[in-house]
């Protein structure tokens, strides 16, 4: 299986405009629809298959940001990420839980094709910057930011009243006196 330039058939400095109007030259051709009456079923999925093909690829070509992350994965091909589905590269939609197109990217085992250099013990930089630049994880870290902040005022605030109201007292004393307090109450 080729790369989406070439399943599309345009050069990797294509505009969106060649990539739009290859991906319709193949839709003509390749539609479902345009063989529906074909009575060889072979030929019916091949065509399938191949307009998936094509609409993977201009899903990913037609926007900038999936475009520019697809190009980074085309360029490092020793890329620590399988794909799982038949299709040799997808779409970034798998990796952003888009729902588009098949399959889904899992992590390959340390050392199993990820690359000259790399060891068990490495860190793949690239999978944990776009793990901690999710938005879900950023907002997951900004509420936790916010309780543990909220929780440490909280904890502040209770000590600065006990100590407005028990001068000259510890907070031992008062737990000792407390003790003393309900023993003398069950007696």
């Amino acid at each position: 299986m080729g790369n989406h330039y070439q399943t599309l058939g345009v050069r990797q400095d294509a505009t969106k405009a060649e990539v739009k109007a290859a991906f319709r030259r193949s839709a003509l051709r390749d539609h479902p629809d345009r063989h529906a009456g074909s009575t060889d079923a072979a030929a019916r999925a091949d065509a399938a298959s191949r307009f998936r093909q094509a609409s993977d690829a201009y899903y990913v070509l037609s926007d900038d940001r999936r475009r520019a992350e697809y190009d980074l994965r085309l360029r490092g091909s020793t890329s620590s990420y399988a794909r799982t589905s038949s299709s040799g590269w997808a779409s970034s939609s798998a990796s952003y839980g888009y729902g588009h197109g098949g399959g889904s990217w899992r992590r390959t085992p340390p050392g199993a094709g990820a690359g000259a250099g790399a060891s068990v013990g490495s860190i793949d930089w690239e999978f944990l910057l776009k793990a901690v630049t999710r938005r879900g994880f950023l907002i997951n870290l900004g509420l936790a930011s916010v309780l543990l902040s909220g929780a440490t005022f909280l904890d502040w605030t209770i000590l600065e009243i006990w100590k407005m109201n028990n001068t000259g007292k510890s907070f031992e004393d008062a737990m000792e006196k407390v003790g003393k307090t309900q023993e003398v109450d069950r007696a």
